[in-house]
């Protein structure tokens, strides 16, 4: 009998022990994976993002050579969603220090310019070059490849004008948007006109 009761007693400090072993083991794996795991959802989240604004702006390019190429009284409209996070969409201009749009693209071409807020300011951010997603049109720009000025663009070139263009910070967006190149009698003659409107959240 004291043998039983002796052994039934190793036996429970070993149950306990090994219950605290398991437990703390359960303890390090959860501190250790649940980071890891965190982070890998976010980054796949970020790439599904990025890889919705590359598709919408995509499109958007193809819609701008389409009635570029097919001249004045072309119009062509495209549907397309926006990712969460988007805060700006521009065609063919820089993004200034304030997060405002300021000049056409240095590099010759005309660019659709998708732009995340990754730190959650409510701006685009201009220093981080992964929250900006940009596709390369067939307009030319205000300057040649080398930088130098485009003689005569202002004549030349026609002039695109962003009439509206909604996005939302924290929701999937879709989106109707129009694209027109248009003859104006006043002012800079020949003009690619973007009307944008969301037709749908998610």
């Amino acid at each position: 009998m004291h043998c039983k009761s002796r052994s039934a007693g190793v036996c429970g400090q070993f149950s306990t022990e090994f219950m605290v072993v398991l437990a703390c083991m359960f303890a390090v794996l959860g501190l250790v994976s649940i980071p890891m795991y965190n982070r890998a959802s976010g980054d796949a989240t970020k790439l599904v993002n990025l890889s919705d604004a590359r598709d919408a702006a995509t499109k958007l390019a193809n819609a701008v050579n389409t009635v570029y190429a097919c001249g004045i009284g072309a119009k062509q409209t495209v549907d397309y969603w926006l990712p969460r996070g988007v805060v700006a969409v521009y065609i063919h201009e820089n993004i200034d220090d304030n997060g405002t749009p300021t000049s056409p693209a240095h590099n010759g071409c005309m660019e659709v310019q998708v732009w995340f807020d990754l730190n959650d300011d409510g701006k685009p951010d201009n220093t981080d070059r992964e929250a900006v997603v940009m596709v390369e049109t067939i307009l030319p720009s205000r300057w040649v490849e080398n930088g130098d000025n485009r003689p005569s663009w202002e004549n030349v070139c026609p002039y695109v004008r962003q009439e509206t263009f909604r996005t939302s910070r924290y929701s999937r967006t879709h989106h109707q948007t129009t694209v027109s190149y248009e003859y104006h009698a006043s002012g800079r003659p020949r003009v690619i006109v973007i009307k944008d409107d969301i037709v749908g959240w998610a």
